[in-house]
């Protein structure tokens, strides 16, 4: 009661400001309604932001700080072309309620009921040096403190290899997954892609293009460090890297055969393959496989193997996506195979349709095989007739986290989504989820629940 009661304290600073920085800016630096407006800055690198930075520079002076509206408080340093900073960030609001059945009631007794939370409040920091080197640091303060991306790159490309990277970042894995927070379609990720996808981790990475960047791909070293959310402890900085249990192996291959209109039709396929290597002998070495039933109003999950004992584990990924002006789909499949008694393997799908009523489409990028942030053909001005960008999506997921061989009841799941969102400018998103759930385990036989959920979105 008393984090509810200090999260409701909070939206009434935040939510106020926010929506007084989004209605006050473009009025106060005379910005067009009605236009396309340049892409975003979020958590997702891509050839947006490179497309930014170079329309930045035609209008910077050779040195100085930057103060703008530009799709979002766009501030920035640069000195002539050696020393460039921006600032970023996102806020992310969640509300709803959950209804469920008998069964789930009696197995999850606080599962029914509202709730609301801060899902997330980012600030994100990139700089670029001599135009040889990128930073970027990424840190959370909703729910926990905690270090997302924390890393070093080169901006130049090395014959073969392509780009380097270094530091905590997400090990290339799954099209959902790398997509970034404000550019999925649903308020959640799919239920295997939560359950089987690698989070962040840190380790070095080499990605590259080849063919007209056709074909992406990316593969890196990682060590089993996990979040970085207690790098200090009791004002004594941790120690993640003697403390890690483990180690893996990540690599994602993307490709484009049909492309077409700058990315209006297009045909993604793409493939991940993950190898982990854990120290059984440490603590916390433990595989886990587990989904939340693709919402932030609970911390139930309905799947959830526990931990089960296995010093080698290989997951397998197979992605696929079709683009068609504003109607798309998208699917993956998840397998993973562990060595723990009886080999046990646990797989799971998704797949999902979305359409634009207002005719934009989602926007991909070439450079890292994942999808972008929408930009609405006319921003929201109902005295010019802007509406914004509106989206209507379906899913259906499904995992099986059960194996009899391995003795392992960790449920079966399915979800079916329906979402509707609302992009009132390129930064902005009103999401609504309706969300019924179909779980099955060891505590039920078979429970049914109902949520539904919105979201509050800024993200620059």
């Amino acid at each position: 009661m008393m984090k509810r009661d200090r999260f409701r304290r909070n939206l009434k600073f935040f939510v106020p400001l926010w929506i007084l920085i989004f209605f006050a800016f473009p009025l106060w630096t005379g910005e067009s309604k009605g236009q396309p407006q340049s892409p975003t800055f979020s958590s997702q690198d891509s050839t947006d932001k490179d497309a930014l930075n170079k329309e930045e520079e035609k209008t910077q002076s050779p040195s100085g700080v930057d103060f703008r509206w530009k799709e979002g408080v766009c501030l920035g340093y640069h000195y002539q072309d050696l020393v460039s900073l921006r600032l970023g960030g996102q806020l992310l609001i969640d509300g709803g309620y959950i209804g469920a059945d008998q069964a789930l009631q009696n197995a999850y007794p606080p599962l029914e009921g509202w709730n609301d939370l801060l899902r997330s409040a980012r600030v994100i920091l990139v700089g670029a040096f001599y135009q040889t080197v990128e930073v970027k640091v990424e840190v959370e303060f909703a729910q926990t403190r905690e270090f997302k991306d924390a890393w070093i790159a080169s901006k130049k490309k090395i014959p073969v290899i392509g780009y380097i990277k270094a530091g905590n970042m997400k090990e290339p894995f799954s099209l959902e997954e790398m997509t970034g927070d404000p550019e999925t379609t649903f308020m959640e990720r799919s239920l295997p892609t939560q359950a089987f996808s690698p989070d962040r981790n840190v380790g070095f990475a080499f990605n590259n293009t080849v063919f007209n960047e056709r074909i992406t791909w990316a593969a890196g070293g990682f060590y089993n460090t996990g979040s970085l959310n207690n790098v200090y402890s009791g004002g004594d900085p941790q120690d993640k890297w003697s403390t890690a249990n483990g180690y893996s192996l990540a690599a994602r291959v993307t490709g484009l055969p049909w492309y077409e209109e700058g990315g209006k039709r297009l045909l993604h396929l793409g493939v991940s393959y993950n190898f982990r290597a854990r120290n059984v002998n440490k603590d916390g070495a433990e595989e886990k496989f587990s989904s939340r039933p693709e919402s932030y109003l609970t911390n139930e999950k309905f799947a959830d193997t526990g931990k089960v004992t296995a010093d080698r584990t290989n997951l397998i990924n197979g992605e696929l996506a079709w683009i068609w002006g504003p109607f798309s789909l998208q699917g993956e499949y998840f397998q993973a195979f562990t060595n723990a008694q009886g080999t046990p393997d646990f797989w799971g799908w998704y797949a999902y349709g979305s359409f634009f009523l207002t005719g934009e489409h989602r926007k991909y990028s070439t450079a890292d095989g994942v999808f972008v942030n929408i930009n609405p053909h006319r921003n929201f001005d109902p005295l010019n007739g802007g509406w914004g960008a509106w989206e209507l999506a379906a899913r259906y997921s499904y995992i099986n986290l059960d194996n009899s061989s391995g003795g392992i009841q960790g449920g079966k799941e399915d979800n079916v989504t329906l979402g509707l969102n609302w992009y009132p400018r390129t930064n902005l998103r009103f999401m609504f989820d309706y969300i019924r759930v179909n779980a099955t385990n060891s505590k039920v036989d078979q429970g049914r629940a109902d949520i539904y959920q919105c979201r509050f979105q800024f993200a620059f």
